[in-house]
């Protein structure tokens, strides 16, 4: 995973926010720093008693909510060290996804209407104002978070649309007591990180998740789109790829990251099967500090995400089956036009590079047909010269003329046969995964 070599305008776009993240975070610990010149690249830098101070916040906020999940679901916005901690750490992080998701959608929603559920101080929607939304309405239980989102996204004094700034809008509601969204219509609904923790441990959570996304596609203005994020642990990204089947089975087209309109083939594969992006990430100050302190891994940005259009209202991706039913069954060869041998006319790379007993480097790859790998020799100079050894997650190609291989027992359950890559095998990279 090569991370990039500077800052793309992702990063750029974030990096302007933080000085705002760690004086709101300052401000609302009663902290007051000198305003003896510092440029303002070094108000983001934490002092060393800042940094201790908000590194035991997050880690306990990480264990809560990626550990033993204690806090996940419970009022955590509400406890003024562990909302400070998710300003400094996972508000970027979740601000990086919503965008990456949103590149990789391709959409630039200028002058949207935007409704972000389960919002706490706003990261998904600060991403949307960055490419270009003109209104945002944020709904969160917990009124601290919608405050500091508030003063985030509307500074006190600024006039409405100054600087291109969007209007804004929140409402305090809890999304699990009451179905009462706001109405639309809406050019998109955003959901990030908050439907695995809503009727956590209920038995019928998946069936109350539904009902309450089946209501956000309701409110949808035709062309427009359900983003959901989620993390990128085993359990949540399972049920969140769950949701997305049973919302595709009901018409809902799927948009992206997906090139199928079938059920997911990483469920099929296995109990232990799953899909994510992953985005190589050299994280800025305070982001990396804290990372450090605290003891954790933050080299990228990973999240389980789909989007969805309106039911009814068409706009599947391009090139993706458009009927359900034929994309829920692959056939076992699947063959690019005019290839002459077996591969796939595109497919998405779902997968980091991984290295097999026979020496060979393998990916899972997803597109119509289904997921399957596909691998080369180590040493195969065609491959590393085509730009096989260098593909990421999210990575969009074309395959042809490759050789099939044998089954064996890499294949997991409902997976087509893997293919090798040969003396004769094209490989076009259409689109790379958007970075950071």
């Amino acid at each position: 995973m090569n991370k990039p070599s500077r800052p793309g305008p992702l990063a750029l776009a974030l990096e302007s926010r933080l000085p705002g993240l760690v004086e709101l975070w300052r401000a609302e610990r009663c902290l007051r720093r000198e305003s003896g010149g510092r440029r303002p690249a070094q108000a983001a830098r934490l002092s060393p008693a800042e940094l201790e101070a908000a590194g035991a916040a997050l880690l306990r906020l990480q264990r809560g909510l990626t550990g033993d999940r204690g806090l996940a679901g419970a009022p955590y916005m509400e406890e003024a060290d562990l909302l400070g901690a998710y300003l400094l750490y996972y508000w970027p992080v979740s601000y990086l996804e919503t965008a990456l998701a949103l590149a990789t959608l391709g959409r630039r929603p200028a002058a949207a209407r935007v409704l972000d559920l389960g919002s706490g101080p706003g990261p998904a929607a600060a991403a949307f104002a960055d490419s270009g939304a003109d209104e945002l309405v944020l709904v969160d239980g917990s009124g601290r978070a919608l405050e500091l989102a508030a003063r985030l996204l509307a500074p006190a004094g600024a006039s409405t649309h100054e600087a291109g700034r969007p209007s804004l809008t929140t409402r305090r509601l809890d999304l699990q007591a009451s179905p009462d969204l706001p109405d639309g219509p809406f050019d998109a609904v955003v959901i990030g990180h908050a439907v695995n923790e809503l009727w956590k441990g209920q038995a019928d959570r998946l069936e109350r998740r539904e009902a309450l996304l089946a209501a956000a596609l309701d409110r949808l203005a035709p062309a427009g789109f359900l983003l959901v994020l989620e993390p990128a642990l085993l359990l949540t990204s399972r049920e969140a790829l769950t949701l997305r089947d049973r919302l595709a089975s009901r018409g809902a087209p799927v948009l992206g990251p997906c090139l199928r309109q079938g059920p997911c083939p990483a469920l099929r594969a296995g109990p232990g099967q799953t899909c994510h992006g992953e985005y190589p990430w050299s994280p800025p100050e305070p982001v990396a500090g804290l990372a450090a302190r605290a003891g954790l891994d933050r080299v990228s940005v990973k999240a389980t995400w789909f989007a969805l259009g309106k039911p009814g209202a068409g706009g599947g991706r391009v090139g993706a089956l458009g009927d359900t039913a034929a994309a829920a069954a692959p056939p076992p060869e699947a063959a690019a036009p005019d290839a002459g041998g077996p591969g796939f006319p595109e497919a998405l790379v779902v997968s980091e590079p991984m290295l097999n007993k026979a020496g060979r480097i393998r990916y899972q790859v997803c597109g119509a047909e289904g997921r399957r790998a596909v691998s080369a020799a180590k040493d195969d100079e065609k491959a590393r010269a085509a730009g096989f050894f260098g593909l990421g997650r999210y990575d969009r190609i074309r395959l042809s003329r490759a050789e099939p291989r044998g089954a064996g027992p890499e294949v997991a359950a409902g997976e087509a046969r893997p293919l090798g890559f040969g003396p004769g095998t094209v490989l076009d990279i259409l689109d790379r995964a958007p970075t950071i």
